[in-house]
């Protein structure tokens, strides 16, 4: 079994899988207009689907409500890279 830290090492060679340990990864909100706002700091891909579906669905309560609210695109969820650097890993769509 391949740990988390050895899954990000070799990234770009292997899938990650749902579960894996990804440190601190970023899910982001990216919008049609190119604009992007920070979600959540999540620790798996498993976390960030669940955090990305409780932000729409509080973002589709607002528009129940007659607010406005800024409706994303897709999440991208970025983790450091094995030099310290950080990539996109996953896109997940609304």
């Amino acid at each position: 079994m391949v740990s988390g830290d050895t899954q990000m090492a070799n990234a770009k060679t292997i899938e990650i899988k749902d579960d894996a340990n990804l440190a601190i990864a970023m899910l982001i909100a990216e919008f049609d207009a190119g604009s992007y706002q920070p979600v959540a700091a999540v620790v798996s891909m498993n976390e960030a689907r669940e955090i990305a579906a409780s932000d729409l669905r509080g973002r589709m309560k607002q528009l129940e409500r007659g607010e406005d609210p800024a409706c994303p695109e897709r999440y991208l969820l970025w983790a450091q890279d094995s030099d310290g650097s950080y990539r996109k890993v996953k896109e997940l769509m609304p």
